[in-house]
């Protein structure tokens, strides 16, 4: 029979997924030279391994985001699990670029179906107080996961080859993927401002749905600047171990375990200062949460160039450190900020046009785009235009401060009319 987890052990299980999530994506980016040498692939094509991956991610996203308001989201996400780790254990059996390409697609429909429900799934377990710290620690398996499959697929691709990569990352996933169906859901909104009554209300149709979201401009405004950071973080991603091995001329395995060492340290600093600080901030400013993703989106642009452009290890690790700290710690604020805004019914709808958004328009293109332009000038100009764009994300956050605010006293106001 399915019981309710409390609050920390929802969130331990739930980010432990989520760091093996993370994995599982970033492996191909890890053994991309070897995957490249493989298969005889130019980089536009190993580039569009990732846009396909985020293409499929990004269709099923409504999807799953939709059921997620009708159906009880721990079997959802159980169902991604499943699939994303099975495709990821197929990855490693392609024997041509279409198969692998297939794999990847449907390694994106599972992760979709996980990453998508579990927001708001655990938005119900914590006050609006508390979100931002608690979703911090949830995204903070972005970066550990992301620096784990680096390492360990440069490990594994160094002493057994890339198809092995593949194998032992998938096998995890699959095993743990069962433990989700035996926990029960919180009420939807229970702790809310407006508690359960919010969450018992009628769902909204899908038109209604749509024109609520785009009357939270905040909510807007958050998804424009996600998508601009979304854009770069995939990218140079996928392609900044490659840079390494082509343009700094380390081998792949140092490659990968250094930045995959700076990429985990930065991202855990970031995303776990970035939650308490915001939620602090939040307290004293109502705008805070936007106020501190869009500073540190606009101060990582100096660091960020460094890092591309220096040609010391003692230079350019340190940039980089400095500059992806930066970047993570707009994780939890913007992610509590989307949360505290919409109403339970449509939050779970919410977070789901959010990442088909950020996606499709995001990190599905910019793969594709840098290994183009790398095909005709070297792999430096693309990143290094790439890594400079976070400016444009902070400057926007700056700019819907207000919008911010005045979502967030709409919010508190339906709820307590809604509570009467």
């Amino acid at each position: 029979m399915a019981r309710l987890p409390s609050p920390r052990a929802a969130l331990a299980t739930l980010t432990g997924l989520n760091f093996l999530n993370y994995v599982d994506r970033f492996v191909p980016a890890a053994v991309m030279p070897s995957i490249i040498a493989s298969l005889h692939l130019r980089d536009s094509q190993a580039g569009s391994l990732s846009t396909l991956f985020i293409l499929s991610y990004s269709f099923v996203s409504p999807i799953a985001g939709r059921l997620g308001d009708r159906r009880p989201r721990f079997q959802l996400a159980a169902i991604g699990v499943f699939i994303w780790s099975a495709a990821t254990f197929g990855s490693g059996l392609a024997p041509t670029f279409a198969a692998l390409a297939l794999a990847r697609a449907l390694t994106g429909v599972g992760e979709a179906s996980y990453t998508v429900v579990t927001p708001s799934l655990l938005s119900d377990f914590y006050p609006p107080a508390r979100r931002g710290r608690a979703l911090a620690i949830f995204y903070a398996a972005i970066p550990v996961g992301s620096a784990l499959g680096y390492v360990l697929g440069g490990a594994i691709n160094a002493r057994f080859g890339w198809r092995w990569a593949f194998f032992l990352a998938g096998i995890p996933g699959a095993a743990l993927a069962a433990l989700l169906l035996f926990l029960r859901d919180p009420p939807r909104g229970g702790l809310d401002p407006g508690g359960a009554a919010d969450a018992g209300a009628p769902l909204p149709s899908l038109r209604e749905s749509l024109a609520a979201l785009g009357r939270y401009r905040s909510f807007v405004y958050n998804t424009v600047a996600q998508i601009i950071y979304t854009f770069v973080v995939g990218g140079l991603a996928t392609w900044m171990p490659t840079y390494f091995v082509r343009v700094r001329h380390l081998p792949l395995a140092s490659a990968d375990m250094t930045f995959g060492g700076v990429l985990a340290g930065a991202g855990l600093v970031g995303t776990l200062i970035g939650g308490k600080l915001g939620d602090r901030l939040a307290e004293r400013f109502p705008a805070g949460h936007f106020l501190l993703a869009g500073m540190s989106l606009v101060l990582s642009l100096p660091f960020a160039v460094i890092g591309v452009l220096a040609p010391s290890p003692a230079i350019f690790w340190p940039a980089m450190f400095v500059a992806l700290t930066l970047l993570f710690l707009n994780t939890g604020p913007l992610n509590a900020a989307m949360a505290n805004v919409l109403p339970a019914a449509l939050r779970g709808w919410g977070f789901a046009i959010n990442t088909t958004a950020i996606h499709l328009f995001g990190d599905a293109a910019s793969p594709y785009v840098i290994g183009f332009i790398s095909d005709r000038t070297g792999l430096q100009l693309p990143v290094l235009m790439t890594a400079s764009l976070p400016i444009l994300a902070g400057l926007v956050l700056l700019a819907a401060r207000k919008s911010l605010a005045r979502d967030l006293r709409a919010a508190r106001a339906g709820a307590q009319s809604a509570a009467t």
